[in-house]
């Protein structure tokens, strides 16, 4: 086995170095230009990216206002009994990361009448929040007493943090997008008036050029 000795060592940022002097040697327009399509380019990934946003905060912050407010009325109109944890249900999510769901089921007496329910909107991503034999607060509608909801403080803050965070999402989104996209808007139908512009100045050109070139035969002939 022949011994090649060490490896030279790799210069850190040689890449960046040699492109940095190739960017300066670089005529000035040329330059201008490469300039412009990183601009470009930056403005259209954020555009993507600030819409993106705000289609998911669209689609997002109704239902968390939605869940809030149901929480609310259910506390201050709604009737709250004590329930008995029966049985826990395990559901494996595949994603990035993996996630277990566990929903509980309970058992409760209203109005002489004994219902087991499954609380499939109060499920939880952690195993201890949940457990066979305890008792939970939970509340409902009067006229749905079917529809239980846990009157939990960790539920509410959940619910509150999560109205306020895709709030903020998509306050951000709009703050970023509409300026943006006016900006586009404005750039767009500034380019289409020059093109339309040269294009009307290109056909007088041609159409003065006609005319003298008829003029020129009319001068021949005569």
């Amino acid at each position: 086995m022949t011994h090649a000795g060490p490896r030279p060592r790799r210069r850190p940022f040689v890449g960046a170095r040699r492109a940095w002097k190739w960017v300066r040697t670089m005529p000035r327009e040329d330059r201008r230009g490469l300039a412009l399509v990183a601009v470009f380019l930056l403005a259209g990934l954020l555009l993507l990216a600030s819409g993106l946003t705000v289609l998911a905060g669209v689609f997002a912050v109704p239902g968390k206002y939605v869940a809030l407010h149901h929480d609310t009325s259910l506390r201050a109109d709604g009737r709250t009994v004590f329930a008995t944890v029966t049985a826990i249900r395990e559901t494996r999510h595949v994603g990035d990361p993996d996630w277990t769901e566990y929903t509980p089921t309970v058992r409760t007496r209203i109005d002489g009448v004994t219902e087991s329910t499954r609380l499939d909107d109060d499920s939880a991503d952690q195993p201890d929040v949940y457990r066979v034999g305890q008792q939970l607060r939970v509340m409902f509608d009067a006229a749905h007493p079917d529809e239980l909801r846990v009157r939990s403080d960790r539920i509410r803050a959940a619910l509150v943090a999560d109205a306020r965070t895709w709030t903020i999402v998509l306050g951000s989104g709009v703050v970023v997008f509409v300026p943006l996209m006016t900006t586009a808007v404005r750039w767009v139908r500034r380019q289409e008036r020059r093109t339309a512009g040269a294009v009307s100045e290109m056909r007088l050109q041609r159409a003065a050029e006609r005319i003298a070139a008829r003029d020129r035969e009319r001068e021949e002939r005569r």
